[in-house]
């Protein structure tokens, strides 16, 4: 599986470029930065310059990637910054400084956010991917894998698509699901095909045929898949490509006891590899030859190419490899009878043995350790978030509180004020009616005065008469105005200075009683003056007998029967 692992880590992290020149382009690179003074030049070569040194030099790389983002932070350079960002990311995936990579990942997102930088976004969402599997979290790094596919697929960006579905079967793979894993790299498959991109292709193949030779053990079809990698590999010109499968058809053709088929191949990759100077492939090589010779009774270059291979092991202290190395030196030594040394290399193998259980358990508490932070992380999370829901919440409520309150109070006041408006209204309507009665009566004081006054005028002139008849004559002069003062003309005055005054009274009630007649509607308005019956029968001229027969018809017309009811209270109403 260790194998399959590091196929996946190259095609997940690495991108694939000729690394035969890498120091050159470095120092033409650093010389060009040295030479000028636009700083936002510097901050270009200084990525330039990390990306250059990406897969050779992880730390180096990280180091230039800092300084870009320093100084691009420094002029407000914000794409360069998302950039830097980028590589500062994934530099720390393949440094293994996971949590590091996953905060600076989540500082990608938040910033290509704000740019609206949508690929950028998915290239934060993939470093955390990555790192989160490198954790052993398959579940979470897949999720991201997901959203990144859905926005390539909204974008239409095939290869990106096809890319990301090849990342997903991997994390299948880790997670044994070969079928699932096999879905979804054909899918990569056919978008790789549509639209005729080699690189997907031949990525795709190899990813095919680690999974067939790890997933199903069919070592042919895995072995059909590397050579049409190999193919694709050499018309693209990627030499480290052509090399890696070379060597994994060789492991499976010896897998096969197949052994000059797996020389043939071995020797085809170990002429590439050295172009990358990757001495851990080398030595992987070295160990594949010394086995195989190993299985042609050759001792002598079994052994000549294990300690090659733990030569290298010691120089890049690569336990995995002094370990293979030790184990092979051991048996080989066993074999020339040659005790002392094999038992030394029978110690260094357990010595290598024990670092690589210690370092395999440092991973294992690493991944314990990574996976409680991120717990720790997401749960602090939720409850910032939910803080955050109880603040709003509670600001929410008293804003609601408070316009409730203010609501009521202003609507008691409301009320209050429209209260006092009508009771004013209801003063001013009063006072009004007042002073029209006021008038009324000061009309009729007046005319009753008039009336006095012309009697008493005409009793002075009847003193001086001296003969009956002109007295007998005046008399009935005087009787005869007496009556005209006191017909319907005072009355129709008072009544056509009533209706003015109250012409709402007159019309609800002829509304409701049609049937009332011009005399009932004036003792209406008496009435509803509240005059009383000695006031009534002065004014009209009538005898008080004469007014409580009207009463009564009046009541009757009205509908008031029962004897307990106030026929003046009832209109007053209207």
């Amino acid at each position: 599986m260790q194998i399959l692992k590091n196929i996946i880590f190259f095609f997940i992290l690495l991108i694939q470029s000729q690394i035969a020149d890498s120091q050159n382009v470095s120092d033409s690179l650093t010389n060009l930065l040295h030479n000028t003074k636009d700083e936002s030049v510097k901050v270009k070569l200084l990525l330039k310059l990390s990306k250059n040194e990406e897969i050779s030099n992880p730390a180096k790389s990280l180091e230039y990637s800092e300084l870009a983002l320093k100084l691009a932070k420094e002029i407000d350079f914000d794409s360069a910054e998302v950039r830097s960002l980028i590589l500062i990311g994934s530099n720390l995936c393949r440094l293994n400084k996971l949590n590091e990579a996953i905060e600076i990942s989540e500082q990608i997102v938040k910033r290509a956010e704000k740019e609206d930088m949508q690929l950028e976004i998915a290239d934060g969402r993939s470093i955390m991917a990555v790192a989160y599997a490198q954790g052993g979290d398959f579940d979470n790094s897949s999720k991201l894998y997901f959203e990144n596919l859905k926005l390539f697929e909204k974008l239409n960006e095939k290869y990106l698509i096809a890319s990301t579905l090849g990342n997903i079967a991997t994390d299948f793979i880790e997670l044994e699901n070969y079928d699932k894993a096999l879905q979804y790299l054909n899918r990569s498959l056919e978008i790789g095909t549509e639209i005729n991109n080699e690189v997907i292709i031949a990525d795709q193949y190899t990813n095919l045929a680690g999974l067939y030779w790890m997933g199903y053990q069919d070592i042919e079809k895995s072995i059909e898949f590397y050579k049409k990698a190999i193919i694709l590999a050499k018309k693209i010109n990627d030499p480290y490509l052509e090399a890696l499968n070379l060597l994994n058809i060789g492991h499976l053709y010896r897998e096969m006891n197949k052994i000059d088929s797996s020389m043939f191949y071995i020797f085809k990759s170990i002429d590439l590899f050295p172009l990358y100077n990757n001495s851990v492939l080398i030595a992987d090589c070295y160990i594949a030859l010394s086995n195989n010779y190993i299985s042609q009774n050759n001792i002598n270059l079994s052994k000549e190419y294990a300690l090659k291979s733990y030569k290298i092991g010691n120089d890049f202290q690569n336990i995995q490899t002094i370990y293979n190395a030790a184990e092979l030196l051991q048996k080989i030594l066993l074999i020339e009878s040659d005790s002392l040394a094999a038992y030394k290399y029978m110690e260094i193998k357990f010595k290598a043995q024990d670092s690589l259980y210690f370092m395999q358990n440092q991973n294992e508490l690493f991944k314990l350790e990574f996976h409680y932070n991120q717990d720790k992380s997401i749960k602090e999370h939720k409850i910032k978030q939910l803080k955050i829901i109880i603040t709003f919440g509670f600001i929410v409520i008293t804003l609601i509180s408070g316009l409730i309150i203010f609501l009521l109070i202003y609507s008691r006041q409301k009320i209050k004020i429209k209260n006092i408006i009508l009771e004013k209204d209801k003063s001013e309507a009063d006072l009004i009616f007042k002073s029209k009665e006021l008038s009324l009566n000061l009309i009729s004081l007046l005319k009753k005065n008039e009336l006095i006054s012309g009697i008493i005028n005409n009793l002075n002139e009847i003193e001086k008469i001296k003969t009956f008849d002109d007295v007998n004559k005046n008399v009935r002069k005087l009787n005869q105005n007496i009556k005209y003062h006191f017909d319907d003309k005072l009355v129709q005055e008072f009544s056509v200075q009533f209706n003015e005054n109250n012409y709402d009274f007159y019309n609800k009630l002829i509304e409701e009683f049609p049937t009332l007649t011009k005399s009932e509607l004036k003792l209406c308005a008496y009435l509803r003056l509240n005059m009383s019956t000695k006031e009534i029968t002065t004014l009209t001229g009538q005898t008080i007998e004469t007014l409580d027969k009207a009463r009564y018809r009046l009541r009757k017309k009205l509908g008031l029967t029962n004897v307990n009811s106030n026929l003046n209270l009832f209109l007053m109403q209207f």
